[in-house]
C-alpha cells in the first residue's frame, strides 16, 4: 500500500469517528442527502421499470411489421336502415390490396391475411362471446405467439380444411374445463372444433389487444385462414334490436414484415400510398410498431429528464446542509487546525482532511440514501401494481451523486480551514 492510500485509509478512519462522535449531528446533516439520492434511485427505477414495459409491449407486434385494420367508415357507422329490415356494408381490406402490396412494395418480405368472424362458443349449457380469427400459421411466429400446451397452426391444418383451433387459457376458465384442453372439441356455431394448442393470457395487453382488433369483451379463437373463409364465408350477420345487419369484409387485418428495420417507415409510406388510392373511403388504420416506439421512447427522454432534476433538488438541499455544518465544525476546530499545522501539517494536508470528512459524510449518506430508495421503490410496487427495475448502473449513479456532492459541497470548507493562520488558529479559543 502507498503513502497516499495510506494516509486516505487513516483519513477515513479519523473522519468516521468525528462522524460517530456526533451522531445525532451527522445524521441530520446527511437527511438531505439521504432523501434526495433515494429520490434519484426511486425515479431512476421506476422510468426503468416505464421503459421496459413500453418496449415489451412495442415489441409484442414486432419492430419489422406493418399493421393494418379494417375500420368502418364513420359516414356508414352512423347508416340506418329504412325501409328495408336487412341490409349490408361493404368496407375494410380487400385481397387485392394484399396483392397490391405484395407485387410494389419490395421490403415487404410477407403479407399475413387475417378475416374475423364473430361467433358464438357452446360449451355444455354456456354461451360463450367469441371472435373467431382466421390466420395463416406464420401469425404465430411473426407475433411471438407460442403455444405452452400442444401446438400452433400448421400448413397442412389450411391446405386440408381442418377444424382445428387454438384458444387462450382464459376461455377454458371461462368455460370452466378442467380436462385435457388438446382433447377438447369447442362447438363453434353448429360445428365441433378440436383444440389444438392454448395461448398465455398474458400476451398482447392494451393498447396492443386494440392495435390487433382484439377486444376484451370476446374471446380469440384461432382457426386456420381457409377454413374460416369456407365455411363461415364473408358475409358476417349480427341481429340487432331486432333487425339484422350484414356486413361484408374480406380481410380485417393485413399483417406485412419488412427486411430490414430501417426499411419499415419507407415501406409504411409505401403502403399508406397505395391504400389511400385503393380506398377512398379511408376503411382502414395503418399501425407501425416502430414509429410506436420512436414515439413513446422521446416521451421516456423528457421523462428521464425532468425527474432527475426533480431528485436533484433534495441533493442541493442536503448539499447546503453539509456545507453548513462543515463550516461549523471548522470553527469548532480552529484549535486543532492550528497544532496540525504547526506540528507540520501543509495546506493541502488539511484540506485533504476536510474533504475526505464532507465525502465520507455524504457517502454515508449515499449508502441510507440507496437503502431507503430500494425500500421506497419495493413499496411503491406492492402498493401501485407500477413496474420497477433497480439496475447497476442506477446505484451506482445514486452513490456517485452523493459522492460528487460531497466533493462540490466539501471543497470551500476544506480551502477555508487550510488557509487558516496556523497562529491565529492556535490562540483561538
Amino acid at each position: 500500500m502507498t503513502v497516499m492510500a495510506e494516509l486516505i485509509v487513516e483519513l477515513v478512519g479519523e473522519a468516521l469517528r468525528n462522524l460517530w462522535r456526533h451522531r445525532l449531528r451527522s445524521f441530520l446533516t446527511t437527511l438531505g442527502i439521504v432523501f434526495g439520492v433515494a429520490s434519484v434511485l426511486a425515479m431512476v427505477a421506476m422510468g426503468e421499470g416505464a421503459r421496459r414495459v413500453i418496449l415489451d409491449q412495442i415489441s409484442e407486434l414486432g419492430i419489422r411489421n406493418i399493421i393494418i385494420n379494417a375500420r368502418k367508415p364513420p359516414e356508414e357507422a352512423d347508416t340506418k336502415a329504412t325501409t328495408e329490415q336487412q341490409w349490408r356494408l361493404d368496407y375494410g381490406l380487400t385481397f387485392h390490396d394484399a396483392r397490391q402490396i405484395t407485387a410494389t412494395v419490395p421490403q415487404v418480405t410477407g403479407v399475413l391475411q387475417v378475416h374475423d368472424v364473430e361467433k358464438w362458443i357452446w360449451f355444455k349449457s354456456r354461451r360463450i362471446s367469441a371472435k373467431v380469427r382466421g390466420v395463416e400459421p406464420a401469425y404465430f411466429e411473426r407475433l411471438d405467439l407460442r403455444p405452452f400446451i400442444g401446438r400452433a397452426l400448421t400448413d397442412e391444418d389450411g391446405i386440408e380444411r381442418r377444424r382445428v383451433c387454438v384458444v387462450r387459457q382464459r376461455l377454458l376458465e371461462e368455460a370452466k374445463y378442467l380436462g385435457d384442453p388438446l382433447k377438447l372439441d369447442l362447438k363453434i356455431s353448429t360445428e365441433y372444433y378440436r383444440v389444438v394448442g392454448v395461448l398465455p393470457d398474458a400476451q398482447f395487453q392494451s393498447p396492443n389487444r386494440s392495435v390487433l382488433g382484439i377486444d376484451d369483451r370476446t374471446m380469440e379463437v384461432y382457426v386456420p385462414f381457409d377454413t374460416v373463409t369456407d365455411r363461415f364465408g364473408l358475409i358476417n350477420v349480427t341481429m340487432r334490436s331486432g333487425t339484422s345487419e350484414a356486413t361484408q369484409v374480406e380481410l380485417h387485418q393485413i399483417v406485412c414484415t419488412v427486411r430490414e428495420e430501417e426499411d419499415v417507415m419507407v415501406a409504411a409510406r409505401q403502403i399508406q400510398a397505395i391504400l389511400m388510392k385503393l380506398h377512398p373511403k379511408k376503411d382502414y388504420e395503418v399501425t407501425v410498431p416502430l414509429e410506436l416506439l420512436a414515439s413513446q421512447q422521446k416521451t421516456q427522454r423528457v421523462f428521464n429528464i425532468v425527474l432527475p432534476i426533480i431528485a436533484g433538488i433534495s441533493l442541493l438541499v442536503g448539499g447546503i446542509g453539509i456545507l453548513n455544518i462543515m463550516l461549523a465544525s471548522i470553527t469548532e476546530r480552529t484549535r486543532e487546525i492550528g497544532i496540525r499545522r504547526a506540528i507540520g501539517a501543509s495546506g493541502t494536508d488539511i484540506t485533504l482532511q476536510f474533504l475526505i470528512e464532507t465525502v465520507t459524510l455524504a457517502t454515508v449518506g449515499g449508502l441510507l440514501g440507496v437503502a431507503v430508495g430500494v425500500l421506497t421503490v419495493e413499496v411503491l410496487v406492492s402498493l401501485t401494481g407500477w413496474n420497477a427495475a433497480i439496475t447497476l448502473w442506477s446505484l451506482a449513479l445514486a452513490l456517485g451523486v452523493s459522492c460528487l456532492t460531497g466533493v462540490l459541497f466539501g471543497i470551500y470548507p476544506a480551502r477555508r480551514a487550510a488557509a487558516m493562520d496556523p497562529i491565529a488558529a492556535l490562540r483561538y479559543g
